[in-house]
C-alpha cells in the first residue's frame, strides 16, 4: 500500500482530521519519513524506517526500559539489539540507567556496535524540574549510561515535584520556559537550562513528554531549539487524535508509550496500591483479536503495526525474549484500508486513558497538569 493510500485511510475516518488542515497534511506527513524511494508512491515500512524531523532521526521501533528490573537489563538489551531493534528509550527514574549503561559500554568496547548505530532517548525526571537541577540530571544520566550524548532529551512529565518532609509535592514554581530556554549570559537566569546542554554537546535533539496542545504550543513560543518530538501514552483505546494532528502539522514526531495498553501496569498499580481507571486492554478487543487471527499475527502485533501506519514510533517493553522478537515482527504485513478503519473506531478519547492521576500522585490540581478530566 503506498503512503497515500495510507494518508487517504486516516482523511476517510470521521472526525480524525478537520476538513480545513487536509491538504496541509498531505504535503507534510509524506516528509515524516526518510527512506522514501518514490515521493509519489511513499516508503514502505521496514525495521530500519525512520522518523526525521529538524535535527532528529528517530528509528519507528524502540525498546522501552521501564519496570525492566536490573538483573533483566543485559539479557534483554543485548536480544532487542541482535534482533535489529536500534532505539533505546529510558529515563532517570526508571533506576536501571547503570545497568543499561554496563551493557553498553561492553557492547561498543568489544566493537560489536557503534554509538552512532544506535538513538538513545532519556528524560528529565519531574524531581529535577528547575533550571539549577537540569546538568545535574543530564549529566548524572550520561554518567550512568557511559555516554557522551543522548540522541532525545525530553522532559518527563509537565508537573514539577520537590522534597516536603520527606514526600514528594507538586512544585507550584513549575516553570517550563525557564527548564527550556537558553538565557544570554548577561540574565539573571544563570543557570543552565536545556538549550545550553545542546549547545554544549550532550544533547541532539529536545522532546517532550505527556504534555498536553497547550503546553506545547507555549515551549514552540520561546523556542530556540523547538521541540523534535512529543512522547505521549498512545494505543488503539487513546489516540490522542488533535494533539497527533498538530505534531504531524508542525513537523514534530510522535512517540507511543503503552501501544499496547501498558500490560506491565497494573502490576504497578497494585504494587503501589493505585487505583486503576479501569480501561480495558486492547489487546483483549474482539476487532483486534479477529483481525490478528485473519493475518495470522498476535494482537500485540497488529496494535503495534496500527500505530505505526499512522506515522507514529512505538515505544514497547517485554522482559521476556520471545515477546521481544514476537513484537518486532511487524514488517512483514500491512493493515488494510478497511481493518485501519475498524481500528481508528476504537478510540475512547479520554475515557481510554490508562496514566493519569493514578499514576501521577497529587499532581491533578497542579496548574500544569497535562490532562483533562474524562
Amino acid at each position: 500500500m503506498t503512503l497515500c493510500a495510507k494518508i487517504a485511510i486516516l482523511l476517510e475516518v470521521p472526525n480524525f482530521f478537520n476538513t480545513s488542515i487536509k491538504r496541509t497534511i498531505w504535503s507534510n506527513i509524506s516528509s515524516i519519513f526518510n527512506n522514501s524511494s518514490d515521493d509519489k508512491c511513499g516508503p514502505k515500512l521496514e525495521c530500519s524506517s525512520k522518523i526525521q524531523t529538524k535535527g532528529m532521526c528517530m528509528p519507528i521501533y524502540g525498546l522501552g526500559t521501564w519496570q525492566l528490573h536490573p538483573c533483566q537489563v543485559e539479557s534483554i538489551l543485548r536480544f532487542a539489539l541482535d534482533v535489529g531493534i536500534r532505539h533505546i528509550d529510558t529515563a532517570h527514574c526508571y533506576g536501571n540507567e547503570e545497568e543499561i549503561g554496563n551493557t553498553l559500554s561492553t557492547l561498543f568496547s568489544c566493537g560489536k556496535y557503534e554509538r552512532d548505530e544506535l538513538f538513545i532517548s532519556s528524560k528529565l525526571p519531574f524531581y529535577g524540574m528547575c533550571p539549577d537541577l537540569v546538568n545535574h540530571y543530564v549529566c548524572g544520566s550520561l554518567q550512568s549510561l557511559k555516554l557522551d550524548y543522548f540522541d532525545l532529551y525530553m522532559i518527563h512529565f509537565p508537573v514539577g515535584v520537590i522534597e516536603e518532609c520527606g514526600e514528594y509535592c507538586p512544585d507550584p514554581h513549575t516553570n517550563h520556559i525557564a527548564i527550556w530556554k537558553h538565557y544570554p549570559t548577561n540574565s539573571w537566569l544563570t543557570a543552565q537550562a536545556l538549550e545550553d546542554e545542546v549547545h554544549k554537546g550532550r544533547i541532539k535533539s529536545l522532546g517532550l513528554s505527556n504534555f498536553n496542545l497547550r503546553q506545547l504550543i507555549n515551549i514552540q513560543g520561546c523556542a530556540l531549539i523547538p521541540p523534535a518530538a512529543l512522547q505521549m501514552e498512545l494505543h488503539a483505546y487513546c489516540q490522542q487524535n488533535e494533539l497527533r494532528e498538530y505534531c504531524a502539522l508542525q513537523g514534530i514526531g510522535v512517540s507511543a508509550y503503552g501501544p499496547l495498553g501498558s500490560p506491565g501496569l497494573e502490576s504497578y498499580i497494585n504494587e503501589h496500591q493505585l487505583s486503576s481507571n479501569n480501561v480495558p486492554s486492547p489487546l483483549q478487543d474482539y476487532v483486534v483479536q479477529k483481525i490478528a487471527y485473519h493475518h495470522h499475527k498476535t494482537p500485540a502485533q497488529i496494535l503495534l503495526r496500527f500505530l505505526l501506519q499512522t506515522g507514529a514510533a512505538v515505544v514497547t517493553k517485554s522482559s521476556k525474549p520471545d515477546r521481544v522478537y514476537r513484537n518486532f515482527c511487524i514488517f512483514d504485513f500491512e493493515l488494510t484500508a478497511s481493518e485501519m478503519r475498524r481500528l481508528c473506531r476504537l478510540d475512547k478519547g479520554e475515557k481510554g486513558r490508562m496514566f493519569s492521576k493514578n499514576v501521577w500522585i497529587g499532581t491533578e490540581n497542579h496548574i500544569e497538569y497535562p490532562f483533562p478530566p474524562c
